[in-house]
């Protein structure tokens, strides 16, 4: 049982009643306790990016994020965009739905077939987006 009272505006930012420990020896057992406890809940995921949203990530073609384990497609894409939000709006709709002509991958399989924005994100896996691209040099009137 810890030491020490319920802080008078009770719960604290991360749901856990927070105590003022009396015993400063306890009090950076419980700090280290806690750090340790996030970082064993975290997880990186690494994003492949194309060359037509670069201009989004600093040019570059991979960029990493770190997420709490077991979060799903959404919340890797939201921690995606607090780092690189000019993505956001060639990923997603308006409306948060993944946008027609983008198809995303987690482990080379098509969320559209496992799950959609709801799809697991393993740790350590990497999610790649790949706007459809089109257009190409007009060559005029066909001729067969």
């Amino acid at each position: 049982m810890r030491e020490g009272r319920c802080r008078p505006n009770g719960w604290g930012a991360d749901n856990e009643t927070e105590f003022e420990i009396k015993n400063p020896e306890k009090a950076e057992n419980r700090a280290y306790e806690k750090s340790q406890a996030r970082e064993i809940g975290l997880m990186q995921v690494l994003f492949r990016i194309p060359g037509a949203l670069r201009e989004f990530t600093g040019n570059q073609s991979t960029v990493r994020v770190e997420v709490e384990a077991g979060a799903n497609l959404l919340q890797v894409l939201q921690a995606l965009f607090v780092v690189y939000p000019g993505l956001r709006d060639r990923v997603l709709t308006e409306t948060g739905e993944t946008r027609q002509h983008v198809n995303i991958f987690v482990a080379n399989e098509d969320v559209r077939y496992t799950g959609g924005l709801a799809t697991a994100v393993p740790a350590g896996t990497a999610v790649s987006i790949v706007p459809a691209i089109s257009g190409g040099q007009e060559h005029g009137p066909y001729t067969w």
